[in-house]
């Protein structure tokens, strides 16, 4: 198998949907500890919503490629250095893959109401 398809495999696809879910899940868990214990609204904060939030995808992506069993290109089995920056990537192009995933099931479902520059 050739670096190219590697690096769009099913597995980095499954992997990006699953960095999607596990930001949400930190960031929903968050908002509500902080709004129940210290009575602050984290969606108010610059700090949160300009930081913190855009940097979530890419940590997330960094830590999950730690997991041994985690299917890693060969390109990127060269030492820990090397899955981090595959799992960086991973989580910027997380949520590109979501919208794109998401898009697909409701072309599919026929209920997409998005347009693409392809559909016009």
């Amino acid at each position: 198998m050739n670096e190219f398809s590697q690096l769009f495999s099913t597995s980095n696809i499954m992997l990006c949907l699953a960095i999607v879910a596990i930001v949400w899940i930190q960031r929903k868990g968050l908002e509500v500890f902080f709004k129940r214990v210290f009575r602050k609204n984290l969606k108010k904060s610059v700090l949160w919503t300009e930081f913190i939030m855009p940097i979530g995808p890419l940590v997330t992506g960094a830590l999950i490629v730690l997991i041994p069993q985690l299917p890693i290109p060969q390109m990127f089995s060269g030492g820990m250095a090397a899955k981090m920056v595959f799992g960086i990537g991973l989580g910027m192009i997380s949520g590109l893959v979501y919208r794109l995933v998401k898009k697909n099931i409701l072309d599919k479902l026929s209920k997409s109401t998005e347009k693409t520059p392809y559909n016009e």
